[in-house]
């Protein structure tokens, strides 16, 4: 299966990266590194994980983030890459903006 990231999804990605780059210098490249493995791991679990918010989520392996997809024909559509340390209702607006 293709995984295919939203542009705000990415746009996700890019914002936590400067973050992390901001605490450490190269962990930026570090948190990419491993929701890259992440997304990887997606094509072959795509729809086994529980629905949050209305759309199916992946917990990433290192860093506490959730992706947040979707199943659409052979792909996944990644909505959402978003912060666990972010509040519940934060998680919710932002998905019921971007669906």
């Amino acid at each position: 299966m293709n995984v295919a990231l939203r542009p705000e999804a990415s746009s996700d990605l890019v914002s936590a990266a400067a973050y992390f780059n901001d605490v450490n210098d190269g962990w930026g490249d570090h948190f990419l590194d491993t929701i890259e493995v992440d997304l990887a791991d997606l094509r072959d679990e795509a729809g086994i994980h529980a629905i949050h918010y209305g759309l199916p989520c992946k917990f990433a392996k290192v860093f506490p983030f959730a992706i947040y997809y979707r199943v659409e024909s052979e792909s996944a559509i990644v909505y959402a890459i978003l912060s666990c340390r972010m509040s519940p209702d934060a998680h919710r607006s932002i998905l019921e903006q971007r669906v």
